[in-house]
């Protein structure tokens, strides 16, 4: 049962708190480094709580509260489909990273549909952790330069390299309040 159409957005007030608040504080606040510590911060608790979970808990669908920075459209998931979401979304986010910190223009449009969960697939978690592993080596051997291209996102602001780098890590930090969310609906 969807709850909204993908992509339509969040309330008024919350997408600007992010954008005029939450993404200029994190650009002050944070390092490439830091972004990443606070990322595989993320991925361990998530890691965590559904250790034990059997592939069928893990794919089973719940309707969860409104939470903040989670689209109507996407509070009927699966924990599967919440991973399957940030993998998809964290190799777009790195394509975009890659692209900007070669000085080029990324010239897709960016979507949220786009990264929406496809499959609610059997093994979701395990492409989810390689993927995250993929990820902090791309972060870490990365030359950790702000780059002068940016690349707007469907729902805030301009990003340059770096802002997606803390984007990611903020990305994640949501999603991880889903699985909770999703955990506490399946008890």
């Amino acid at each position: 049962m969807s709850q909204g159409v993908a992509g339509a957005g969040l309330p008024q007030l919350e997408r600007l708190f992010i954008k005029r608040v939450l993404v200029p504080s994190v650009r002050i606040l944070f390092t490439w480094n830091i972004a990443l510590f606070m990322i595989k911060r993320e991925v361990k608790i998530i890691e965590e709580l559904i250790k034990g979970f059997d592939e069928e808990t893990l794919q089973k669908r719940v309707v969860i509260k409104r939470a903040f920075a989670i689209e109507d459209h996407s509070r009927d998931y699966s924990i599967n489909m919440t991973l399957e979401h940030l993998r998809i979304a964290g190799s777009a986010v790195m394509a975009v990273i890659d692209t900007l910190s070669n000085e080029k223009e990324f010239p897709k449009e960016i979507t949220i549909e786009a990264v929406k969960p496809k499959d609610n697939g059997k093994d979701e978690a395990k492409k989810f952790f390689d993927f995250m592993k993929t990820y902090e080596e791309y972060i870490k051997n990365h030359k950790k330069n702000s780059s002068e291209k940016t690349k707007k996102h469907p729902w805030f602001v301009n990003f340059n390299n770096f802002d997606w780098s803390c984007f990611m890590f903020m990305h994640t930090f949501i999603h991880r309040r889903q699985v909770q969310a999703i955990i506490k609906e399946l008890k």
